[in-house]
């Protein structure tokens, strides 16, 4: 009887802890993702027409989504 209460309370501490670990590996994810999300990305890309010189222009991931809807 002993042994079965104390199995049953070590299962019961042991449960907890499992969604925590996963709340910490989301939370970890998520801060990779938007550390990702904030680094600059560099490219060379046409200054005009008439021009063969490129010129490097440097934004986020997100910046550059936004000029390639404009182009």
């Amino acid at each position: 009887m002993f042994s079965t209460m104390l199995a049953l309370a070590l299962v019961a501490q042991a449960e907890p802890a499992q969604p925590e670990v996963q709340e910490e590996e989301r939370a970890a994810e998520q801060a990779q993702e938007e550390k990702a999300e904030d680094k600059p990305i560099c490219r060379r890309i046409s200054t005009g027409m008439g021009s063969r010189k490129k010129e490097r222009v440097c934004m986020t991931s997100k910046e550059w989504r936004e000029f390639n809807r404009g182009n």
